[in-house]
C-alpha cells in the first residue's frame, strides 16, 4: 500500500495511529479488515430485524406467520 494512500485512509485516527507510517499501515488493514466483516454483520442484523417486526406485526394482529410468510409481511404493511 502506498504511504499517501495509508494516511488518507488512516486521517482521524488517535495517536500515532495517523502519523507513523508502520502503525497507520496496521491500523489501516485492521479498519478494512473490520470494514469488509461488518458489512455482512449489517446484512444478519437487518435480516434478524426485519424478523422480529415481522413477528411483532403478526402477533399484534393475530396473524399466523406460518400461514403465507408473502401475505404475513404484505397483511402488515
Amino acid at each position: 500500500m502506498q504511504k499517501s494512500k495509508v494516511f488518507k485512509l488512516a486521517k482521524g485516527f488517535r495517536g500515532r495511529s495517523n502519523n507513523c507510517l508502520r502503525i497507520a499501515k496496521e491500523r489501516v488493514e485492521k479498519a478494512l479488515q473490520y470494514a469488509y466483516r461488518d458489512r455482512r454483520q449489517k446484512k444478519r442484523d437487518m435480516r434478524s430485524l426485519w424478523i422480529q417486526r415481522i413477528n411483532a406485526g403478526t402477533k399484534q394482529h393475530g396473524v399466523n406467520t406460518a400461514d403465507q410468510p408473502c401475505q404475513v409481511a404484505f397483511a402488515i404493511v
